[in-house]
């Protein structure tokens, strides 16, 4: 056999809301996603929420969607607003920057479960979002090529000599744009946005990340040098680092080879100056090759004493070389308890060599650090950055602290200490990826409902579904269109009349799926494509070969508590190299399908794409073509009264066939039109039925949250099937129940 057994899992939800009691007060609630969520650093699904807020209180520029009652908009006389301020100061450096937002987005992509698991999906989108809108801003494009890039706002020694919030710092004047040169902090802004896109789908990301990686190949090589102030070394690294995101974006072999031959080592753990880490794996997702990211986790992350790199901000790289480690795991190539005992430092609930204990992340614990060195969260204007006898006005939740000076673990709460108790964007965006791959590894922890100083809570009853409108169109066709922005690929299925009835496909291109390569049982390189059933009862992989091969063989497989494989052998390639495959999907199908090709090898075959069969029929009286356009919804469901029709979906959705006037399901569950079913949208039931004034829901919101009884309306019944749904003892495919 050649290919690589893993078990594809729901989040099994093991403690279960209070229904029948808390539906009335749920606007004040979060959901408890552990049977015991104690108070220590175990809890990873709090520590998860509590690590994005540094980036509420450091945003720059208009602050409407931060979540800090005591921040408001600022620098709003830039010549490009928003980002984030850089670190206790209000100066913006490209390069931590692009680091931050690339890191964030690279958790995300590998641990999703874990944001939605725990609500914190939709915080993690609108903060990698602003990044992104300012990272675009910050780029003047000719066409499709850059013609300046803004890589600093404000200069650091000026924004270093003013103490106070960024609310009252006013004009601080230098905006430094380049026109060539800057490769590695171009880089980074690609990297950033590429990986949003294969997030989130936002067609603008993906265009502005090409341009933005042609850029860095007509000045490759070159690097920002702003000494002191983050020093660039080189920009190989980033290059290769934003290559991988855009091959997943893309799926171009291009970029692909980029990524093989700019990701040649690793030398550092993956921070803002030395990206290899985080490339090598990208370069290992694509290849199935572990054995460098293998190597020098073995060789560098071991033993149980507090891992230490540098005395300035040492716990950034502890976290980030976590984070490392925990993916590095998900495809069996690390032993995560590793990162499990170094967060126990970063908590405080180990003692470092010196004896002391220390938590490190602001506002966690009863006796975490209160004190970081922050200016808008210090005294107000004319205080000094010395008085460490004067408390910290606002409490900066979850800001990772730099952390000890030295390995023995030296390290003091105050405020003056610029080496050991400062914060930074980039110090932040390791841990929040090392807090969801251990909730992703281990489960453990609940949300708080109440933060102090925040006015804003995800998860809880805070936060609200997007606003849907519906509007009629042209020939008894309703569209019902989110405020998100969708990807730029679209697909349409024109259906006829024929002998075998109607039929509804969904096309899947590679960039909506995980497709990639991994080492068989052989040694072999096989590609793989992974996707969501979506309900339907049939697909169809289609591939293209390169080599001169005249046969395929390979097999699909899902999780449904055991491992269930399909195998196929000797299909025979067509004259003009394509190949495609027929695959029923099981009822009992579970969350994900694994669509595997074992031969030909390695870029000998190029899959490219899956074709799902709602009714099963993968019959000619269905042509389906796809095409590129660019759209500004992120959720299209149509519904049509003509059995002849020609019908616009986004990949995520199914159409549904009803009378003139009536909303029918475009997809069971998803009450939230995000494309996905999960807690989150168990949530959205209950604020609805909680306050109706304050969370409303469309008719087609209304449509998919009846899934339980159907017809008789939304109640706490559709929410608990939901949430059953979430831990796995219903099938999405079974809805309505």
């Amino acid at each position: 056999m050649h290919f690589n057994l893993k078990k594809l899992t729901s989040v099994v939800m093991t403690g279960a809301l209070a229904l029948s009691t808390a539906v009335s007060s749920f606007t004040a609630a979060a959901p408890s996603l552990s049977a015991s969520a104690a108070d220590d650093g175990s809890n990873y699904a709090k520590l998860l929420q509590y690590s994005l807020y540094l980036y509420d209180a450091n945003m720059c520029g208009s602050c409407d969607g931060c979540g800090m009652e005591w921040r408001s908009s600022c620098h709003m006389s830039d010549a490009v607003k928003g980002g984030f301020h850089d670190a206790g100061d209000h100066v913006m450096f490209g390069l931590p920057q692009g680091y931050a937002a690339s890191t964030l987005g690279w958790s995300y992509y590998e641990f999703a479960d874990a944001y939605e698991a725990t609500g914190q999906g939709a915080h993690l989108k609108l903060i990698t979002d602003y990044f992104c809108k300012f990272f675009r801003e910050a780029t003047q494009l000719n066409g499709n090529n850059v013609s300046r890039i803004l890589i600093e706002k404000g200069d650091g020694n000026t924004d270093h000599s003013y103490w106070g919030p960024p609310e009252k710092q006013g004009n601080r004047g230098e905006m430094l744009w380049v026109s060539s040169g800057s490769a590695d902090i171009a880089a980074e802004y690609a990297a950033a946005l590429a990986c949003n896109y294969v997030n989130f789908k936002n067609p603008d990301d993906l265009k502005y990340a090409k341009a933005l990686y042609n850029y860095c190949k007509q000045n490759a090589g070159s690097k920002t040098s702003r000494s002191p102030f983050y020093d660039s070394e080189g920009s190989d690294d980033d290059m290769a680092w934003a290559a991988g995101w855009l091959y997943k974006a893309t799926n171009d072999g291009s970029y692909k080879n980029d990524l093989i031959s700019g990701s040649k080592w690793v030398g550092w753990t993956h921070c803002w100056n030395n990206v290899t880490m985080g490339a090598a794996i990208l370069k290992a997702e694509a290849t199935g090759d572990w054995s460098e990211v293998q190597g020098f986790i073995n060789k560098s992350y071991n033993g149980n004493g507090y891992f230490f790199l540098d005395q300035w901000g040492s716990a950034r790289y502890n976290c980030s070389a976590q984070m490392a480690v925990l993916v590095a795991e998900k495809y069996n190539k690390a032993n995560g308890d590793w990162a499990v005992n170094q967060m126990k430092y970063i908590t405080g609930d180990s003692a470092f060599a010196n004896g002391q204990k220390h938590c490190l992340v602001v506002g966690f614990k009863s006796n975490s650090s209160r004190n970081p060195h922050h200016r808008a969260a210090s005294p107000e204007v004319g205080a000094d950055e010395g008085l460490d006898g004067t408390p910290n006005k606002y409490l900066l939740i979850g800001a990772l602290c730099g952390g000890p000076v030295d390995g023995n673990g030296t390290y003091a709460d105050k405020r003056s200490d610029y080496k050991g108790n400062e914060v930074a964007v980039d110090y932040n965006a390791g841990l929040v990826g090392a807090a969801a791959g251990l909730y992703h590894k281990t489960k453990n922890g609940s949300i708080d409902t109440s933060i102090t100083g925040v006015k804003k809570i995800y998860g809880g009853g805070s936060y609200q579904p997007p606003v849907t409108t519906t509007q009629e169109q042209p020939q008894q066709t309703t569209t019902a269109q989110t405020q998100w922005q969708q990807p730029d690929t679209t697909t349409t299925t024109v259906t006829t009349s024929g002998s075998s009835g109607s039929s509804k496909d969904i096309t899947l291109l590679p960039a909506d799926m995980k497709v990639g390569q991994e080492e068989g049982s052989d040694g072999a390189i096989n590609n793989y494509a992974e996707f969501a059933p979506q309900g339907a009862k049939s697909a169809t992989i289609y591939l293209t070969v390169k080599s001169n091969d005249t046969e395929v063989s390979g097999g699909f497989g899902t999780w449904t508590g055991k491992w269930e494989q399909e195998e196929y052998s000797g299909v025979k390639v067509n004259s003009d190299k394509t190949v495609s495959i027929d695959y029923t999907i099981p009822s009992n199908v579970g969350d994900t399908v694994k669509a595997m090709v074992w031969w030909p090898h390695k870029d000998d075959v190029v899959i490219d794409k899956v074709v799902l069969h709602m009714d099963g029929s993968s019959a000619p009286t269905t042509t389906t073509t796809t095409t590129t356009t660019t759209t500004t919804t992120t959720t299209t469901t149509t519904t049509t009264t003509q059995p002849t029709t020609t019908t616009t979906t986004t990949t995520t959705t199914t159409t549904a066939t009803t009378q003139p006037g009536k909303v029918t399901a475009s997809r069971y569950g998803d009450v939230n039109l995000d494309g996905y079913v999960s807690v989150a949208d168990a949530v959205a039931i209950l604020q609805y039925i909680g306050n109706k004034d304050r969370y409303n829901l469309s008719e087609q919101q209304l449509a998919n949250a009846d899934v339980s009884g159907n017809n008789d309306g939304v109640t706490a019944n559709d929410a608990l099937t939901l949430m059953k749904v979430d831990a796995g003892s219903i099938k999405e495919s079974q809805l309505p129940v």
